[in-house]
């Protein structure tokens, strides 16, 4: 589905959220102290729903809340396609918002729902999951083969503060970012949560018709197995981060034939061997 052609999201009862607020405080230096204003990021309580039907709460920063619900519903493996969302209403609410996402339920992936019995927290993918067998849902598609380069991932992450404007301000989030295979950065989401800037980045590009065959994602975090799993059930072929993966990231990566690279002070490191 195109931007173009996309519903857009109706925000009812308020105006644009802030992303950060001003804090004071003392600064203290070798200098000596000095009084300062920091910007913090906002970070407030996202509830998912599906046809009003409450699903998840996540913590997150109060920004393309279309993004991220659509993202969330793919990476989730819930909807196959943005397509399947018909419309979507974002509703504030005591201390956050309400996004509800209306899908036929003849679109509605039963079985990938997992059963969440609490709400999940910023740096958790899987708060909530109340069975095992829900944590680890790897798909069985292949994969689109990648040449990942480590002249590209670098070339990217160099580039990456300038696709970063919430982290300009507070630098405290996140960033997912999407580059060309020569490591053109196409387009990026941030959040005060890594989880959620990928799932607004993987959302974004379903939304505007974007390819997700022929590049790589670019993350701001570590390389944690849940960030694997929503690249993978999304059908991206591979993941750069700022640190290794866990040994269950990179098992899980190379099990689904996705590529995985990292940075380190001597380089890029692209684990391409068993």
């Amino acid at each position: 589905m195109s931007a173009s052609s996309a519903r857009k999201p109706v925000l009812v009862g308020a105006a644009a959220p802030s992303t950060s607020v001003p804090a004071g405080g003392i600064l203290h230096t070798l200098a000596g102290d000095v009084e300062t204003v920091w910007q913090v990021p906002e970070e407030v309580p996202l509830s998912l729903q599906f046809n009003s039907q409450a699903y998840a709460v996540m913590m997150g920063t109060p920004a393309d809340f279309e993004d991220f619900a659509v993202g969330f519903a793919l990476a989730e493996g819930i909807i196959s396609q943005a397509a399947d969302v018909t419309g979507l209403l974002v509703l504030p609410s005591e201390h956050g918002y309400a996004i509800d996402l209306s899908v036929p339920e003849a679109r509605i992936n039963r079985s990938r729902m997992a059963r969440r019995n609490l709400e999940g927290r910023t740096g958790c993918g899987l708060c909530g999951i109340e069975d095992i067998r829900d944590a680890v849902r790897m798909p069985g598609r292949a994969l689109p083969a990648v040449a990942l380069s480590p002249q590209a991932v670098a070339r990217a992450y160099e580039n990456l503060p300038r696709h970063q404007p919430m982290s300009r301000e507070n630098r405290t989030v996140h960033a997912a970012a999407w580059c060309s295979v020569d490591g053109d950065i196409l387009l990026a989401r941030e959040d005060v949560g890594r989880h959620n800037a990928l799932d607004k980045l993987i959302g974004a590009m379903a939304r505007g018709g974007r390819s997700m065959a022929d590049g790589f994602v670019l993350m701001s975090s570590r390389c944690s197995f849940e960030l694997v799993q929503k690249c993978a059930i999304a059908g991206i072929g591979a993941l750069a981060t700022v640190s290794a993966p866990t040994a269950l990231a990179l098992s899980l990566a190379r099990g689904a034939k996705l590529k995985l690279a990292a940075l380190s002070s001597r380089g890029v490191m692209i684990f391409d061997k068993d």
